[in-house]
């Protein structure tokens, strides 16, 4: 992944559909400054409102943790190409979804604990499971949950790439 590599994300927040909501994001967003330009735009897809942000990809998880520290519910982080495949934070169903979680520095041990710290955490009051592979962790629980999981590590300072949802595709074996 080229950290220096601007592009457009799109980040599914809670609680958009309100104007208040929205008009408090955009201030909030005014406040940033970085060295390079920070651009941002609330967008409607399919009745769904999402923070479309141009950034470089080292900026990402500063924004992530900025919103976090600000107590915004955070469900999904995605490149905007796959801006379709939103989550409607307004409908949220209370079954679990797969979801798959990038973190910057998955490999380094230290990493890894705070990480299985925060799961374990959550694992004792909400219902969480998960497994980590090279690149990404896949969690699997309720849209709510996810949220509070991107929360906790935005807050304990875990850089967070990207987190979309998986829909479940059903595999058809050809004999």
């Amino acid at each position: 992944m080229f950290l220096d590599k601007t592009e457009t994300f799109v980040i599914n927040i809670g609680e958009l559909n309100k104007r208040r909501a929205r008009k408090q994001l955009t201030r909030l967003c005014q406040q940033v400054q970085f060295c390079d330009p920070f651009q941002f735009n609330i967008i409607k897809e399919d009745h769904v409102f999402a923070l479309e942000i141009h950034i470089p990809k080292r900026q990402l998880p500063y924004i992530i943790s900025f919103l976090s520290f600000h107590n915004y519910s955070i469900y999904q982080i995605v490149i905007a190409c796959h801006h379709k495949e939103l989550l409607d934070s307004n409908k949220l169903m209370h079954s679990s979804k797969r979801f798959e979680l990038n973190v910057d520095g998955l490999h380094d041990a230290y990493v890894k604990d705070k990480i299985i710290d925060i799961m374990t955490m959550l694992d004792n009051t909400e219902h969480l499971t998960y497994t980590f592979t090279k690149h990404r962790i896949d969690v699997c629980c309720t849209a709510q949950v996810f949220a509070k999981l991107i929360y906790q590590m935005a807050t304990h300072h875990i850089d967070i790439h990207g987190a979309e949802y998986c829909p479940r595709v059903a595999v058809k074996r050809i004999s």
